[in-house]
């Protein structure tokens, strides 16, 4: 989607997964106007009597579940879920430091829905096993040690053949997050997680 904040912030993807009857969202944009353009395409692509049961955060940097609260509000019974290591940063992520400091000063409140939504949504850990499913289907989570940043994990859902990596994998569109991975170790365990992925394959 060109969205009016398109440029302003490092490209994101969000990831439908969707059965007869159940859908789950991995990861969704901060901003207002991006979250709603996003809710637009998952009325249109959702399957008439499928329900959005779950939104995941694939991993604890505010550009990937900000925006929920505007999924919230047009799937109400919506649960957004990331495994424990990850909910324990989505929660350092609202704190003053970051969500005053960093995420309210990227997006400040605009007329065009460049802002952040109002309010936050509560998160609920997935059970020990990191394990979801759709009609049947399995879906796994895993975490990682390191990616761009520690609180991080990435979906497999094996009946597809699918992963969907987060910030873990990069493409050529746009650089890797290094800030949080400055560290040889760091990018060591980043390294690591690559290839706990690639092993799946």
């Amino acid at each position: 989607a060109n969205s009016p904040d398109s440029g302003l912030w490092s490209p994101l993807c969000c990831t439908l997964i969707y059965s007869e009857n159940s859908a789950l969202l991995v990861d969704c944009p901060p901003s207002v106007e991006a979250s709603q353009e996003l809710v637009a395409w998952l009325k249109f692509v959702i399957p008439k009597g499928c329900k959005l049961e779950y939104f995941l955060a694939s991993h604890a940097h505010g550009d990937h579940f900000l925006g929920a609260p505007v999924l919230k509000e047009h799937f109400p019974a919506l649960i957004a879920v990331s495994t424990s290591h990850v909910l324990s940063g989505i929660k350092k992520q609202y704190l003053p430091q970051s969500y005053e400091g960093l995420w309210k000063r990227a997006f400040p409140p605009s007329e065009e829905g460049t802002g952040l939504p109002q309010g936050q949504v509560e998160f609920s850990g997935l059970p020990e096993s990191n394990r979801l499913e759709l009609d049947g289907h399995s879906l796994n989570v895993y975490d990682v040690p390191h990616g761009d940043t520690c609180a991080n994990s990435f979906l497999y859902v094996p009946d597809l053949g699918l992963i969907v990596a987060g910030d873990i994998v990069y493409n050529g569109d746009c650089h890797q997050w290094l800030g949080e991975a400055c560290t040889h170790d760091e990018r060591q365990q980043w390294i690591a997680a690559l290839s706990q992925i690639s092993q799946l394959k």
